[in-house]
């Protein structure tokens, strides 16, 4: 986090997005009910990723389907439940208007916003091949979604290209995916670069894990 607040100081952009999942809210998700997940704090959660959203001060800010948790549950069954979605949910879009955000919901393969010709969105879909099907599903896009950062172009005549920025997490903390083989291959990363009408011109950063963020500027 301190790497990307760094860039964004010494990059100044005209655009800060935020590709959503800033807060995971385990304790929330549809199949914690009688497992340990159940028992996740949400403060902590809820607290760290309010702190980082007025650090990166984005100008957009995607859910992404861990927040959509949040969205749905305000309308549950049980009051108690829905409360506190309502709650979570009041805390974080009082955050956004503080810092003039602008928030789009998570709505899946219709979400996105373009600048110069290139689609942001939080993503949908997850495979070994998840960056080049976002590429070949919605054209040049970015996204976050699968956790590992990449590059892939789309097998289309118009030759789009999907860039996914990974994730900010601190990856062996994510007690979920502890076990899986497919955990090693996440990364963090960001995209920056320039946009003018309808092109732009964007490049990957990718940490490889090893220790400091090498970073422009």
């Amino acid at each position: 986090m301190d790497a990307v607040i760094r860039f964004r100081a010494a990059f100044k952009p005209d655009v800060c997005i935020h590709l959503g999942d800033a807060f995971d809210v385990t304790a929330l998700r549809s199949g914690a009910k009688g497992t340990p997940d159940e028992g996740k704090p949400l403060k902590p959660d809820i607290d760290g990723g309010i702190r980082f959203l007025r650090r990166l001060r984005p100008d957009v800010f995607f859910w992404g389907n861990h927040e959509d948790r949040i969205a749905n549950l305000q309308y549950h069954h049980n009051a108690i439940v829905q409360m506190l979605a309502q709650e979570l949910n009041g805390n974080i879009a009082g955050v956004c208007t503080e810092l003039g955000a602008d928030v789009v919901p998570y709505d899946g393969i219709y979400q996105g916003r373009h600048y110069g010709g290139v689609r942001y969105m939080h993503g949908c879909m997850y495979s070994e091949n998840a960056v080049r099907d976002h590429a070949e599903t919605f054209g040049n896009v970015v996204f976050a979604h699968t956790h590992r950062a990449g590059m892939a172009v789309g097998r289309r005549s118009d030759h789009p290209r999907g860039l996914c920025v990974g994730t900010l997490t601190n990856i062996p903390c994510m007690d979920y995916a502890k076990c899986r083989r497919s955990t090693l291959g996440w990364s963090q990363g960001l995209v920056w670069g320039y946009f003018k009408g309808n092109q732009s011109q964007l490049w990957l950063h990718e940490n490889a894990r090893t220790g400091e963020w090498l970073l422009p500027g």
